[in-house]
């Protein structure tokens, strides 16, 4: 089985509660991901490609990260 023929085209629903539901939606916006969000609705985000995914990942790990590990991580990272 080759892995890179697995398909991601599809709507994927995203957890996120209020206030950072709509930061994710506006960060997927500028990334050029297909969204939708709507009042009392969850964000649905269509993924259609590999790099779409691990941008959706990197995003709502940061909007649900704490201020302090995104400083380790980056000091880590400055360290490397």
């Amino acid at each position: 089985m080759n892995p890179t023929n697995y398909s991601l085209q599809g709507h994927q629903t995203l957890s996120v509660n209020g206030m950072e539901r709509w930061d994710v939606y506006h960060r997927l916006q500028e990334l050029e991901i297909p969204c939708q969000c709507s009042i009392n609705q969850p964000l649905t985000v269509q993924i259609s490609c590999p790099n779409h995914l691990l941008q959706v990942w990197i995003v709502v790990k940061r909007i649900n990260s704490l201020r302090h590990d995104l400083v380790a991580t980056l000091e880590n990272s400055w360290q490397i």
